[in-house]
């Protein structure tokens, strides 16, 4: 294991905060028997006190990365909770591995076992337009996301996002960009996302009104 594994792991399994914690808690063990809320000689107090912080922050720790975790699962893969880990991680490695093209053939076979799932399609459609360079093939995949049944709204927004960066990138169809950010706005009227669409519309027209 290498030493950035080893601390990542330390962090995570919450030692390190919990030794900080651990002091304060000596300490404090220390402050209350001097001020005589508490019984028993300093040499016993401290380390008393030392133990109960640690464990207790330890249990806090572990408690927020657990469900920092479980979070960052429910949101790549919502209803693979329990078969996350031991298959996807395989291709998260690929991925770290710079093994671009099986793991994007890995999230297919993934999304083949897993209709309905827009999550795996997402993933295989951002390595294809970020680390394969290929926004055909990619905005296929966000399309076929986006007309889904029943999915969630964050992932058809996530989804016409990508399709409208992909219209309007060099030599990509404006006019189809322009349908696509009107479509956007419909759609998710509110929040910022929406206030921007609206700003690329009105440079998109003032930019055919100066050609035309």
């Amino acid at each position: 294991m290498t030493h950035e594994n080893r601390s990542l792991r330390a962090v995570h399994s919450g030692n390190i905060q919990a030794s900080y914690i651990a002091v304060i808690g000596a300490g404090f063990a220390v402050l209350l028997r001097i001020a005589g809320m508490i019984r028993g000689p300093l040499w016993l107090v401290a380390p008393l006190g030392g133990a109960v912080g640690f464990f207790a922050g330890r249990g806090i720790m572990r408690a927020f990365f657990g469900s920092g975790e479980r979070l960052a699962k429910q949101l790549v893969f919502p209803d693979a909770e329990g078969t996350y880990a031991p298959q996807y991680s395989q291709i998260q490695a690929l991925e770290a591995q710079d093994k671009f093209t099986e793991a994007v053939d890995a999230w297919l076979q993934v999304a083949a076992e897993r209709p309905g799932n827009p999550s795996p399609l997402l993933r295989a459609a951002d390595l294809l337009l970020r680390q394969i360079k290929d926004p055909s093939a990619a905005l296929a995949l966000y399309e076929e996301v986006r007309q889904m049944p029943g999915i969630r709204d964050e992932h058809v927004r996530y989804a016409s996002q990508k399709i409208i960066d992909i219209h309007l990138l060099p030599g990509r169809d404006e006019g189809r960009a322009l349908v696509e950010l009107r479509r956007f706005v419909m759609t998710f009227p509110e929040g910022r996302e929406a206030d921007g669409a609206r700003a690329a519309i009105a440079r998109i027209k003032a930019s055919q009104a100066e050609r035309s």
